[in-house]
């Protein structure tokens, strides 16, 4: 029996709707996908308050992943919590365990536990650069980057300074005791001032009345200082001199020593990757897996040249 004229129309319709959807589908493989954002970890608030975030206790994260980072991070348990900074494969800490040889020393690690950190993922792209000229105060290229950036950009590269003032929390802010009305409890050491020396540098800027309030995951990122200004890290680790590769992440022997770079701060050159914080995502991927509550380390160091 010859086909109907319905049943041939309703024949060629499925077969045009199946490649319709084949064609749509095709073209999704070929579309560029975006480029992951800033991801937050944790809460800023919870170190000025000098907590541990309970859903943080118990977990640690993997800098394999990571391609730049900056915040508060601990290796080897919590008492030795302080100010870091991540590149690939490392995270560098600021020891503040008491009672052993790492006292207020460097340490570094690829797995590491925080109570808040903020970082960009390795498939991260910069978004732009910025040259950085000799003579250059910090404080003023923190507000040319909160003009550009309102809304907040991560900051990443390999700098030279003219003069770098340093200096770093000296006791674990785990206790409950707050950093803002307690700061002589926390910064017990002179501030280091190295004159001619490179560092990685680490950080956000942003403007201190933008702040934004379409993602509620600012607020983990941007606490207020007691005087009303935000509470933006410039975090640096200090290298034994000219890095190999300025463009590259440090290599551990060059490591000297983590902080934050303090008002006063001349630079003298350098190449700063810019990744705005437009749009910031609570992610897992970089958590090391866990089962029945026992932490699943991975060993190896993983080496990238972009950062």
């Amino acid at each position: 029996m010859r086909p109907t004229v319905r049943q041939l129309a309703a024949a060629r319709a499925f077969w045009v709707t199946i490649a319709f959807a084949g064609f749509v589908f095709l073209l999704n493989l070929i579309k560029p996908q975006p480029l992951p954002g800033a991801c937050v970890v944790g809460d800023v608030r919870a170190r000025l308050a000098a907590r541990v975030p309970e859903e943080l206790r118990n977990r640690q994260l993997d800098a394999g992943g990571l391609l730049a980072g900056v915040g508060t991070a601990a290796v080897g348990g919590w008492e030795g919590l302080g100010d870091a900074l991540v590149v690939p494969g490392h995270a560098f800490v600021h020891s503040t365990r008491p009672g052993t040889p790492v006292y207020q020393t460097l340490v570094n690690d690829r797995i590491f536990q925080t109570s808040n950190l903020v970082y960009v993922p390795l498939a991260a792209r910069a978004r732009d650069t910025v040259r950085v000229e000799p003579g250059t105060p910090l404080d003023s290229l923190w507000r040319q980057l909160a003009a550009r950036y309102p809304d907040g950009v991560l900051v990443s590269g390999t700098v030279q300074w003219q003069e770098l003032r340093r200096y770093a929390i000296a006791r674990p802010p785990i206790e409950g005791l707050p950093i803002s009305e307690h700061t002589v409890h926390y910064y017990t050491q002179a501030m280091e001032n190295l004159p001619n020396v490179w560092s990685v540098l680490v950080g956000i800027a942003a403007h201190p009345r933008a702040m934004p309030s379409g993602n509620v995951l600012y607020a983990n990122l941007f606490a207020r200082r007691p005087d009303g200004g935000l509470d933006l890290p410039a975090h640096v680790l200090v290298l034994k001199g000219m890095p190999l590769d300025p463009l590259g992440p440090p290599a551990i022997e060059q490591a000297v020593s983590v902080g934050r770079a303090a008002t006063g701060s001349l630079l003298a050159g350098g190449v700063l990757a810019l990744y705005p914080l437009d749009n910031l995502t609570a992610c897992t991927e970089a958590f090391v897996p866990t089962t029945g509550g026992t932490v699943t380390a991975t060993s190896g160091i993983t080496a990238v040249k972009a950062w």
